[in-house]
């Protein structure tokens, strides 16, 4: 049987890291400065798939322990929307109105300003009217969003894929892995020229890109394969993937192959070095979330500002919301979350280390 995830672990540090770094990725492509590239991956792609691998090593987790459906589904809404809701609101009510070209009154009657609650349903709307239409990468309000359809969508596949019937639980969890792996290889490395197809708002190609690694997570803890996973073998691993050619459908196959291998291994690691950054809060979701438009509007302000320069101002500020969104939002709902009634079958890791992306998504945090 593979192990529980340890009580203590370096997973929090890990995901604050990974939030960090998008915001860190985004002040490039935001101040209109070349983006850092590894491995064929802008820094903050790169972010994004060791969020979806952690998503959905714990979200497979969460459903091993508690293995009920609707149980499992409020788990997952209470640590995607409340935090979203909160932030799309702030956009459309706070941000929108101080940032905007319009007057008040031509902000608020533009019916673009209510498309933009769709993003509430999951549904990505990066337009709102007269919002940073004049910064160096204009119009869009928070970038970051695309990923919380995707990972929400992992989120509904998980207990099909989970459900213990036949015995063939890791079977599919094995197939639908190899297929992702495949299509995502195939369409966005192999053959890049294929038409851009959207739906619900969410570019498949860049779903493609994501979900291999949260099905990836998943097998590291059906299959048990964190067992194997060490920090020691995670730094061998990472200077291969250091030597690996740049670019090309052979260097993504390398990253499927090593990164989740990586992300495991520093997460459960024993002891936890990090484990004490879970005391303070998780504050990667809210960083996330609140990155984007930090950054984007850090860049109105001044807009001949550099990246690093961008990122040093953006990522105090964006913690600082992160800290408000966990403290007043995010961890007051996630005290409502359903627990099982059993209490022999308590589970034997914190309910809220699974239940915590978009962002995350994350993009996501899960």
């Amino acid at each position: 049987m593979p192990r529980a995830v340890p009580r203590t672990n370096n997973f929090d540090a890990l995901r604050l890291l990974a939030a960090t770094v998008v915001v860190y990725g985004h002040a490039f492509p935001l101040t209109k400065t070349a983006q850092v590239v590894i491995l064929g991956n802008s820094v903050e792609s790169l972010a994004v798939k060791v969020f979806f691998v952690i998503s959905g090593y714990l979200i497979s987790e969460s459903w091993l322990r508690d293995p009920q459906i609707n149980r499992f589904l409020i788990r997952r809404a209470l640590r995607i929307f409340p935090a979203l809701i909160v932030v799309v609101l702030l956009s459309v009510l706070v941000l929108g109105p101080l940032a905007t070209t319009l007057s008040i009154a031509g902000y608020f009657g533009n019916i673009s300003v209510l498309m933009y609650l769709k993003n509430i349903f999951l549904y990505p709307v990066y337009y709102l009217p007269g919002v940073f239409q004049s910064n160096p990468y204009p119009i869009a309000v928070n970038g970051s969003l695309w990923s919380l359809p995707v990972e929400f969508s992992m989120y509904l596949l998980t207990p099909l894929l989970l459900l213990n019937v036949g015995g063939g639980r890791r079977l599919r969890v094995s197939a639908a892995t190899l297929a992702f792996c495949a299509a995502s290889l195939y369409f966005i490395y192999i053959d890049p020229h294929a038409s851009r197809v959207v739906v619900y708002g969410t570019n498949l190609l860049f779903a493609l890109d994501a979900c291999p690694y949260f099905l990836i997570g998943a097998c590291f803890r059906i299959w048990g394969w964190d067992r194997r996973a060490d920090p020691q073998g995670a730094l061998l691993v990472a200077c291969i993937l250091a030597c690996v050619p740049e670019g090309g459908a052979w260097c993504e196959m390398a990253l499927l192959l090593g990164l989740p291998y990586i992300v495991i291994g520093f997460a459960n690691a024993q002891p936890a070095r990090f484990g004490a950054v879970s005391r303070i809060g998780d504050l990667s979701y809210g960083t996330y979330l609140y990155g984007f438009p930090v950054t984007q509007m850090v860049a109105k302000l001044h807009p001949t500002i550099g990246a690093i320069d961008n990122f040093l101002v953006s990522l105090p500020l964006t913690l600082a919301l992160a800290a408000a969104s966990w403290f007043l939002v995010e961890r007051r709902l996630l005290a409502m979350k359903p627990r099982r009634v059993s209490r022999a079958a308590e589970p034997t890791v914190p309910e809220v280390a699974a239940a915590q992306p978009v962002t995350r998504a994350t993009l996501g945090a899960e």
